[in-house]
């Protein structure tokens, strides 16, 4: 995340705590209760939700995890997860990028709907991996090129392994970033110190959320599963 997309989120997030309206949508992401589940079955009470926003998805994930952490750049959504859940989660207004978390804090660390947004892919996901412990896991999910942004947003960069879109949102740019080579990101998870257990794809329809998002729209991602195996 540049610093023009942490000024953008902090902008929309400040915006919708002034009206009283989210900017995402309220219901948890379809594959979080998965989530939940495999953080059950591992028994991981340690866990962090990196780009938390306004806790779409941590209101969900409390019910199972005994130590949630939540952070995120901006304190107008922070204020609004903290809420949702009821003050069951610890939360931090902190950068993806540089994380002020010690080394090995979690027993495991989520990313929703985020890395999306994040032109500095390789080094958000470097710092997750940092911030997890030796055999933890890291799960987060990112959108493929078939996803309907790539038909409403503009394209602007192909990276090869990803193509960047971009929504202009009141003359700030919104981020969409999309995954093109499977193969060739997991041998760059790979190259993090993280094993790649397990890839489900999951398809849904979300509902307007506007400023930039003005109807509904179809959600085609994967939801990787990895391990920190360094």
């Amino acid at each position: 995340m540049t610093r023009n997309e942490s000024e953008t989120w902090k902008g929309l997030y400040r915006a919708a705590n002034q009206d009283g309206e989210p900017v995402m949508p309220t219901e948890p992401l379809p594959f979080v209760e998965d989530v939940a589940a495999f953080l059950e079955t591992h028994d991981h009470e340690t866990v962090l939700e990196a780009a938390v926003g306004e806790g779409r998805n941590s209101q969900r994930l409390v019910r199972e995890v005994a130590d949630l952490h939540g952070c995120d750049v901006s304190a107008d959504a922070l204020e609004t997860c903290g809420k949702r859940c009821n003050g069951r989660i610890e939360t931090r207004e902190d950068d993806v990028r540089a994380l002020s978390y010690e080394t090995g804090a979690f027993d495991a660390t989520v990313l929703f709907d985020a890395l999306t947004h994040m032109r500095s892919v390789e080094l958000v996901l470097r710092e997750l991996t940092r911030v997890t412990r030796p055999e933890g896991h890291l799960v987060f999910n990112v959108p493929t090129d078939d996803d309907e942004a790539t038909e409403s947003a503009t394209l602007t960069n192909d990276y090869g392994l990803f193509r960047e879109y971009e929504y202009d949102v009141d003359g700030h740019e919104v981020v969409y970033i999309v995954l093109t080579d499977l193969d060739a990101f997991s041998s760059l998870l790979s190259s993090f110190g993280l094993a790649v257990r397990d890839i489900q794809r999951y398809t849904w329809t979300d509902p307007p959320h506007p400023p930039y998002r003005l109807r509904r729209h179809e959600h085609k991602n994967l939801l990787f599963y990895t391990q920190r195996i360094d």
